[in-house]
């Protein structure tokens, strides 16, 4: 099998799925794999370097699809767009089956806001694929009846991490949950305004602290506004994320971002035991409901702040989720 797809660094999501399915993939007897690494590291704002692996990937799957049984192919809308028709081409000359996955949850809305002619040709030269893998229920209902073959619900995955104490389990002086923590980019889009909004609102007692890579916010923008209740906490390894997370009381995600689809953090914090209080975006309600977590409408400073005084004043639900 010849895998392409991003594996990390950066870690991220769409690294870890990758870096997931082919250690599997590579433990599982019968498979052979191989794997084109299109990752840009840290430098993934710089277009010379999108262009240098670009262009790296593409030759690279030149000379190896000749020598595989499969070929699967992991990208975001962006590098789906761009390389996917040229693989999809070279597998069909070489006479390989081809999957093509598309990480996030926006990928029928891109389809379905082009023209009559962009349509024809993501139908032609990606939806031809002979399986395309899609991360959400809503995507693969957009895109049903439109692609060659039915689109594959291809969920999240996360590995269990070594068991620490369930939270719940954990008493503290309170028995409240009042330890917030928000995992990922610092990106608006994120609902980092949200949080710091919410700030001074918060129940006394609650903290929100705050990991990800400094992107659009700086340490000191959120020592600034967050007021000591919204702190951030540094960059967090895979390794450090799952030992972090048992010291947690529930995973915060304000989220409006244009391609949500089931974060990886989120099945994190599943695997960790931890509810979640989340946005109504997007294909987030089918993971997020009422057994697990609580939603509010994104960008609503004042019911994130409800929902996070209504986990921390009943710790019986708090339990329960």
């Amino acid at each position: 099998m010849l895998l392409i797809g991003p594996l990390p660094p950066p870690m991220g999501g769409d690294t870890r799925h990758v870096q997931t399915l082919a250690q599997d993939l590579e433990a599982r007897p019968g498979f052979s794999l191989r794997v084109i690494n299109t990752s840009r590291g840290d430098e993934h704002g710089r277009k010379s370097r999108n262009l240098l692996v670009g262009l790296r990937t593409l030759s690279a799957t030149a000379v190896n699809v000749w020598r595989a049984d499969v070929v699967s192919y992991h990208a975001s809308i962006r590098g789906m767009w761009s390389a996917g028709p040229a693989i999809v081409a070279m597998c069909r000359l070489a006479g390989r089956p081809v999957i093509l996955r598309v990480f996030g949850g926006g990928f029928g809305d891109f389809y379905l806001s082009l023209g009559a002619a962009g349509r024809a040709l993501i139908r032609r030269l990606i939806l031809s694929a002979d399986a395309v893998l899609l991360q959400t229920r809503r995507a693969v209902s957009q895109l049903e009846g439109i692609a060659t073959r039915p689109p594959v619900w291809f969920s999240t995955h996360v590995r269990t991490p070594a068991r620490g104490v369930a939270t719940a389990d954990i008493q503290s002086d309170s028995g409240r949950c009042t330890r917030f923590v928000f995992l990922g980019h610092l990106w608006r889009t994120k609902g980092i305004e949200t949080m710091l909004d919410a700030a001074a609102s918060l129940p006394h007692g609650c903290t929100i602290d705050i990991f990800g890579p400094t992107d659009e916010y700086t340490p000191s923008d959120i020592g600034a506004r967050g007021g000591g209740r919204v702190r951030y906490r540094g960059f967090l390894s895979h390794d450090e994320v799952d030992a972090k997370l048992w010291e947690y009381d529930c995973l915060v995600l304000p989220t409006f971002h244009f391609n949500e689809g089931y974060p990886g953090v989120i099945a994190e914090a599943f695997a960790h035991g931890l509810p979640v209080t989340a946005t109504r975006w997007l294909a987030l309600p089918e993971i997020v409901d009422e057994t697990c977590g609580l939603l509010v409408e994104p960008q609503d400073t004042q019911a994130f702040v409800r929902a996070i005084a209504t986990i921390n004043g009943a710790p019986a639900l708090w339990r329960r989720l």
